[in-house]
């Protein structure tokens, strides 16, 4: 069994190591058949060997990677007062992921990666 986002958390310093962490424990509340892992040299929550989320300390925010175009989610994240790019959210110290907008993305991960499998 793979520890890569367990390792990779315990190396953190808090605040952050909090924050991040409770990222992919609500993402493991979404989706419990996430296994631990890498996807793109990150530590990643992997769902059928497939990336569907990453966290990770960059240096001056906590990077969220839910893999896949966030284009369709643009809005939402703008809304919230979020920063990001076309494939990541930035939170800044003091900001949060509202818990709808990861449920929605993670969501969406899951059924882009069930629609693969079934082709």
């Amino acid at each position: 069994m793979s520890t890569e986002v367990t390792d990779y958390i315990a190396e953190l310093p808090e605040p952050e190591r909090a924050r991040i962490a409770g990222l992919y424990a609500r993402v493991r509340e979404l989706v419990p058949d996430a296994d631990e892992g890498r996807s793109y040299n990150m530590p990643a929550l992997l769902y059928r060997g497939k990336g569907l989320f990453s966290a990770m300390l960059t240096k001056h925010h906590i990077g969220v990677y839910p893999y896949g175009s966030l284009g369709e989610l643009a809005e939402e994240v703008t809304a919230a007062g979020l920063g990001s790019t076309k494939g990541s959210i930035h939170l800044r110290a003091g900001e949060t992921l509202p818990d709808e907008l990861l449920a929605r993305f993670v969501a969406r991960r899951v059924a882009q990666i069930e629609a693969a499998a079934a082709r």
